[in-house]
This record gives structure tokens, C-alpha cells and sequence, in this order.
């Protein structure tokens, strides 16, 4: 075993929304909410600690789910500072339905980096690395446990 890296909480609902997502065809809208919720967060915020708010918008995500997706997942937890800085960030795009518009995506994050855009900065430093929300992800899961496992 690496380290002391003792598994995760969510490791095992994890693993069971992903076989049910492959399942489902990687549609995540035909998922029950409590395994979308688990599966947004952990996908965003992972992305979003290791390289910021700029990584989570040059992704591009399984068909495509608008922002407004994620928001609401950070909201079902409670992560509420968290869902207001994806939500604020993602309205900063200068069109409509950024989500479908990898290139357009990330011609706009170049000009924000070459403007040092201070209102995405600030908002990036809030959300990225932000423990409380794999904190506040660990209580969903506990208080949604039944959700993850076959009936």
C-alpha cells in the first residue's frame, strides 16, 4: 500500500455509481439523483483542486451537462460557496451555453488569463481546494447511503 492513505468513505458509493453509469450508457440523467449528485461533485471538485476553475471548463463532461448541473449538485450537498462560484464563474462566459463550446471555451480562458480577470481569480481561489466540500459530500453520501447499493 502507497503512504497512508487510508480509503475513502465515498470510495465504494463511488465505484457503484460509476458501474451504474456504465449501465445506464453514461447517460447520468437516468441515474437517481443521489448517485448524479456523488458523481458531479466528485468529478468537478477533483478537477477543480487539482487545476482550478479554468481545468473544470476546458473539460469537456459525458454529453455534455449545462453548469447549472453541477451547481445544483454542490447545492444538494450543501456546499452552497462552492455552487455560488461555478455558478458566477460560468455566467462570465460572453455566450450562450458555454458547455457545447470547447473552443470558444477556451478562447475566452485565455483572454481571462491575459486580462488577469480579478472577479474569476477570486472565485477560483475560494472553490479550488476547498476541503469542506468533500466534507459536506462525505454527509450526503452517509445520509443518502441506501441510494448506493443494488436493491
Amino acid at each position: 500500500m502507497l503512504g497512508s492513505m487510508s480509503p475513502s468513505p465515498i470510495d465504494e458509493p463511488y465505484d457503484y455509481a460509476v458501474m451504474c453509469l456504465d449501465a445506464a450508457g453514461g447517460d447520468i440523467t437516468a441515474l437517481p439523483v443521489p448517485l448524479q449528485t456523488l458523481l458531479l461533485v466528485e468529478s468537478a471538485q477533483g478537477i477543480i483542486d487539482n487545476g482550478g476553475l479554468a481545468y473544470f471548463y476546458e473539460a469537456d463532461f459525458p454529453n455534455n451537462p449545462p453548469y447549472s448541473d453541477f451547481v445544483d449538485a454542490y447545492r444538494r450537498i450543501g456546499a452552497e460557496t462552492a455552487a455560488w462560484c461555478i455558478e458566477a464563474s460560468s455566467l462570465m462566459f460572453p455566450f450562450a451555453d458555454p458547455h457545447f463550446f470547447a473552443p470558444l471555451r477556451e478562447l475566452w480562458l485565455e483572454k481571462l488569463r491575459a486580462d488577469q480577470a480579478l472577479e474569476f481569480s477570486r472565485l477560483n481561489e475560494q472553490i479550488c481546494g476547498d476541503a469542506t466540500v468533500w466534507e459536506k459530500l462525505v454527509d450526503y453520501v452517509e445520509r443518502h447511503r441506501e441510494a448506493y447499493t443494488a436493491a
